[in-house]
């Protein structure tokens, strides 16, 4: 069972929306600096869609996560950037700003402040060292950048898991990126991962199976299966929906004055209806 918590004083500078959306934000970006994946520009980073984010919080619109981030923007609590290899990808990415952690990262320790250390020790982030402190930055090699991300995305679906029956992390970690790379995908799979774990969450723990048997037996199959089930139930539903819709257009019923503009826009996308008809039936396209 996933358990959304925040900081008072957070909530009281920004509101309880807000400061539970930067728990969440803090959590991976502390996972990350342990971890030393997603260093940017001196800082440890972490990224999120507003869909992703939907469906971690899905008590919130999309609108409220939007006015939750600009909050935590203008409160100097968070910084936005975008480090994707793919220009068009609009994926924000996120570390702490300022006004919470003058220098990017959580708690520091000495080791970890040390930006130029001898050669050869880990304290260096990417690769930094008083042997090369004088060469321009050098922005990580694409397939470095593309591995953490990976990473992050196999973290995320492992930790959808029932918590306390997760076990044998490495192995989990190791059957979800070999799901990825046979083309499954990452938010089918996580959607699995949460079926089974809301399925189960009234069960005793003995009943409810290690994650590392879980993914290496391939039980996640069935479930990966349901969602796409439901998913292209949905995409009936809809298709259906919007026949219905392209209906009421072409006749001009009443009950079209209901029809928003993301229908109209669906229905334009499908080639239900013509620019004419929608129109003619008193609708904007």
């Amino acid at each position: 069972m996933s358990r959304h918590s925040f900081d008072p004083e957070i909530a009281g500078r920004v509101g309880l929306n807000a400061a539970v959306i930067f728990q969440n934000i803090a959590f991976w970006i502390e996972k990350n600096q342990a971890n030393r994946r997603n260093f940017r520009d001196g800082r440890y980073w972490t990224y999120n869609s507003i869909s992703a984010f939907g469906e971690l919080f899905p008590y919130l619109s999309e609108k409220q996560i939007r006015t939750a981030l600009e909050k935590l923007v203008s409160a100097e609590l968070i910084i936005k950037g975008n480090f994707s290899d793919d220009r068009y990808d609009r994926t924000c990415w996120y570390a702490l700003g300022n006004s919470i952690c003058p220098n990017g990262q959580i708690d520091p320790t000495e080791r970890e402040k040390d930006a130029f250390a001898s050669e050869g020790k880990p304290s260096a982030p990417e690769g930094k060292s008083y042997k090369n402190r004088y060469k321009p930055y050098q922005k990580p090699n694409p397939s470095h950048a593309k591995a953490a991300v990976e990473d992050e995305i196999s973290e995320k679906i492992l930790s959808a898991y029932p918590e306390d029956r997760i076990r044998g992390k490495a192995v989990c970690l190791s059957q979800i990126h070999q799901a990825l790379a046979d083309g499954v995908d990452a938010k089918e799979l996580e959607d699995a991962v949460r079926t089974y774990a809301t399925e189960t969450e009234g069960f005793t723990r003995s009943k409810v199976c290690f994650s590392d048997n879980w993914f290496s037996s391939g039980r996640w199959l069935k479930y990966l299966h349901d969602v796409e089930e439901a998913r292209v139930s949905s995409k009936v539903k809809e298709a259906e929906m919007l026949k219905g819709l392209a209906g009421w257009v072409t006749d001009r019923h009443p009950l079209c004055r209901h029809i928003t503009p993301g229908q109209v826009t669906a229905l334009l996308a499908a080639n239900l209806v013509s620019p004419a008809e929608i129109e003619a039936a008193g609708l904007r396209a």
